[in-house]
């Protein structure tokens, strides 16, 4: 007794629906994936280019804030001398180099996200990424970090060094297994954190009453009005002793310390603005992996556009 076959290719229906069905699978293999490994890419060089302008800028207002100081220096020498233990500079090495490595922090994590999505298919990080993660988990015993929004709350301040520990981790501890969404998802809180306390660190500047100023760009404000002091000082104590063009030049430096105060003030709250774009950025990530998502890629764009904006000022503010 013969059995009868049935021809796959005799049902129309059936191969319709197959192709159809193989159609949607070679849709989400081939184009789901590069897509979401693009936006993931993007993501990284955005990031990229907002952290390098953000720790250009305070390089850039510490040393213009130096330059300002040296001058007073010079103008005020005969009168007050020169005290070796005067602070010169806005932030010191320390604590320059230590935001620094926070933003390289930011950065690294971005690009091995991207290195993760590429066609070299990690299995894990290499002895060098390792180490740098050993050195941000050892940031917690630097001085110049427990610096950082040392006025923040005990709970803040164990939810930072927390995340930048979770930061820390995953350069060490990377392995295959773990795909970029379930990584997006589990860094949320600790990318936040870290965002956010850095925002707060630069804080704002007080208000005309005096009030309500904390953390960088209130330390800054408040140095610019000291120098302005200073300058005014010189110039009562001197104004009968100038030569008319001397005189012209000193009072010339007035307005000048005013609109440095006010770039300086601009360049920090655009660093706030690029974190605070930074932090939305990656809270979408995870969305990279959908169909589409205009809201990442839009932030994506602007996360770019806030790190040139933060570049525009710390130039200017070089120039002068």
């Amino acid at each position: 007794m013969s059995k009868k076959r049935v021809s796959f290719f005799k049902n129309p229906a059936l191969v319709s629906g197959m192709i159809g069905l193989a159609g949607v699978v070679l849709f989400l293999a081939g184009c789901a994936a590069p897509n979401a490994q693009k936006r993931i890419a993007a993501f990284s060089t955005a990031l990229s280019i907002a952290t390098t302008n953000t720790t250009e800028a305070f390089e850039t207002v510490d040393q213009k804030f130096y330059r300002t100081k040296v001058a007073l220096l010079v103008n005020n020498y005969d009168e007050k001398g020169f005290n070796p233990n005067t602070e010169m500079h806005f932030l010191t090495g320390q604590d320059l180099a230590v935001r620094e490595q926070l933003f390289k922090g930011l950065q690294r994590y971005a690009q091995k996200l991207a290195d993760i999505m590429s066609d070299a298919q990690l299995k894990e990080f290499d002895a060098e990424t390792k180490a740098f993660g050993k050195s941000l988990q050892k940031l917690s015993e630097n001085d110049a970090f427990k610096n950082i929004n040392s006025g923040a709350s005990k709970a803040n301040i164990d939810a930072f060094v927390t995340a930048v520990d979770v930061v820390g981790r995953f350069f060490i501890d990377y392995k295959r297994e773990r795909g970029v969404r379930e990584i997006v998802a589990d860094m949320k809180q600790p990318i936040e954190n870290i965002c956010n306390t850095l925002i707060s660190d630069i804080g704002q500047p007080m208000d005309k009453t005096g009030a309500g100023g904390f953390g960088l760009r209130n330390q800054s404000w408040i140095q610019y009005d000291v120098m302005l002091k200073e300058h005014i000082s010189f110039i009562d104590r001197n104004k009968d002793k100038f030569d008319p063009v001397t005189k012209a030049e000193a009072i010339a430096k007035l307005p000048a310390i005013v609109e440095e105060q006010s770039k300086a003030d601009l360049t920090l709250k655009a660093t706030q603005d690029t974190l605070k774009k930074l932090r939305m950025t990656h809270d979408e990530l995870v969305k990279a992996f959908d169909k589409t998502c205009p809201t990442l890629e839009n932030l994506i764009a602007e996360l770019i556009d806030e790190g040139k904006r933060v570049g525009k000022f710390y130039k200017s503010l070089a120039k002068e």
